[in-house]
């Protein structure tokens, strides 16, 4: 009895040293196998080489890789050399006990090709460290010397590839967190002792009311905690705008020359940035200023983007033609205010708000400074310039009538009826909202319009001339493209409904389908305006 215990726990023990002793490999429709990996130390590796040149755990002689079954054994003590490894392939040596024979078998499940030596006792290993990696960093084999295995030109550093973060950490100035770390400690302990103080003192006459109210208020400490823990370590990130243009425009910081694509050659250099269309929506000329309105569109066509991505739609809802008269002035003066923005890269780039400011270099700030007041007095004077203009050729269109009337042998004395119209620049009918309301011309019944003010850019860059009579600034060295901007118009009919900005928005969406397409939206109002020219490319990298 005691035998067969003594037996059994003698066959647990091989059967957890097997156990322990391999290497299970196998998975999905494959065959579960389990490889030794017989291991000896190093002092009974030197002096099997120094005694008798054989295994210390088989006790068989080793045997050379290329002689593996047919030659005798080594003595490796006379020819003081050290043994080379088995092949990976070929049969099993007798260089294994008959239990280890055994367990052999048992692992390799009838397969002739002992996966354990070849994973543990040759250079042709799995795993990262054996991967091939060929000269110049490409993929494939060297096939001159007949070496197919190990490291052709080393294992690349993974420090050394042209890649950085997007983002980095801004860190939290010590003289503002520290306080605020000693203000929410301070409270912290404060309301510790605040609610340990109304747990050991309960109200006796209502204690149903003391007992919610402690609830209550331990849940909202509970909620402060929360609330707070974040604060204590804030982490502040950026965009990197430096790696994301080198990125996104075929070079790499610090290192010469461009990323070449090995399947589609060269960079062409043009930006992979998505598109963006901006939505400028306004209603009412008299409640909103073109004015305003004129200094948004100028920061939109100035923002630090490639040109070529940015579109820009103005949403007229009113039909006015000073709004549209405005939008030409502004995309008139965006000829000068975009490269003068480019050129100094100044910030902000609204107008109105960057005059009000000082600045250090005053060449050509005073002279873009005087063109933009030429330009408000144009823009202001735009409802005085409409009236008159339309006036004038509505008194035309009178005399036209009178002078038909008496060749026609008409009655003098009938009063002649003269549509007030209002006129655009070229003599024609504005098709929007006239000053006076008329069928097809009011706020609610009207035509849709849709003009380009500025068609879209070429893809290459475009620069400028050296400063002449015609061009007020050097700009040899300055893009001087400009963003789409197109004018919308939708639209409107008695008896639609049509759902005021929600529908502008709508028509917008339809338009810019259309025109551009671009990736993202952005829906300003008509005082709005670009304050930081650089948060829309941070904003794609986000």
């Amino acid at each position: 009895m005691d035998g067969a215990v003594e037996a059994q726990s003698v066959a647990m023990k091989a059967e957890e040293q097997y156990v322990s002793n391999s290497l299970f490999t196998g998975g999905f429709n494959s065959v579960t196998r389990a490889h030794l990996m017989d291991k000896i130390c190093r002092d009974c590796y030197l002096d099997a080489l120094k005694d008798t040149g054989n295994c210390p755990g088989c006790k068989e002689p080793y045997r050379s890789g290329g002689e593996y079954d047919d030659e005798g054994p080594i003595d490796l003590s006379k020819t003081g050399a050290a043994p080379a490894l088995p092949a990976p392939a070929g049969k099993p040596d007798n260089r294994f006990s008959e239990p280890s024979k055994s367990l052999l078998i048992r692992s390799q499940t009838g397969s002739d090709f002992d996966h354990n030596r070849w994973l543990f006792e040759t250079k042709g290993t799995y795993g990262y460290g054996n991967a091939f990696w060929p000269d110049g960093g490409g993929a494939g084999y060297d096939d001159d010397d007949g070496d197919d295995g190990g490291m052709v030109g080393g294992m690349p550093e993974l420090s050394d590839k042209p890649w950085k973060p997007l983002t980095r950490v801004i860190p939290m100035p010590a003289a503002i967190i520290q306080p605020y770390r000693l203000l929410i400690f301070v409270r912290f302990v404060t309301l510790f002792f605040f609610l340990a103080w109304r747990i050991q003192h309960p109200n006796e006459d209502a204690p149903w009311l003391w007992g919610i109210s402690v609830v209550c208020e331990v849940w909202f400490a509970f909620s402060w905690l929360l609330d707070q823990a974040p604060k204590l370590h804030p982490i502040n990130r950026t965009t990197d705008l430096k790696v994301l243009r080198c990125l996104l425009h075929g070079e790499i910081a610090g290192v010469e020359g461009e990323i070449r694509d090995a399947d589609a050659g060269e960079s062409d250099g043009r930006s992979d940035l998505p598109g963006i269309d901006f939505f400028v929506s306004t209603a009412d000329p008299e409640k909103e200023p073109p004015l305003v309105t004129a200094n948004t569109i100028l920061s939109i066509l100035a923002v630090d983007y490639p040109v070529e991505k940015i579109s820009c739609y103005i949403s007229d809802d009113g039909g006015a033609l000073l709004t549209f008269e405005a939008m030409a002035e502004a995309a008139s003066f965006a000829n000068l205010w975009v490269p003068f923005c480019r050129k100094h890269d100044i910030e902000p780039r609204n107008p109105d708000t960057y005059f009000n400011r000082r600045s250090d270099f005053v060449k050509d700030r005073r002279k873009v400074k005087r063109e933009y007041d030429e330009f408000k007095v144009r823009i202001n004077g735009l409802p005085d310039s409409i009236r008159r203009r339309s006036d004038a050729f509505n008194a035309r269109e009178e005399v036209k009538m009178m002078k038909h009337k008496r060749e026609t042998g008409g009655d003098p004395l009938e009063p002649i009826k003269v549509q007030k119209a209002t006129w655009m620049a070229d003599g024609t009918h504005w098709p929007g909202t006239w000053a006076a309301s008329a069928p097809d011309h009011s706020r609610g019944d009207h035509a849709g319009i849709l003009q380009v003010m500025l068609k879209p850019p070429s893809s290459e860059p475009l620069y400028g001339l050296l400063e002449e009579e015609e061009q007020m600034m050097d700009l040899s060295e300055t893009d001087i493209r400009l963003p789409m901007l197109v004018y919308v118009s939708r639209e409107k009919r008695p008896g639609y409904d049509h759902n005021k900005k929600a529908g502008a928005m709508n028509a917008l969406v339809r338009a810019s389908a259309v025109m551009s397409n671009g990736a993202f939206i952005l829906n300003l109002d008509c005082d709005h305006y670009i304050y930081n020219s650089a948060r829309c490319e941070k904003g794609c990298a986000s």
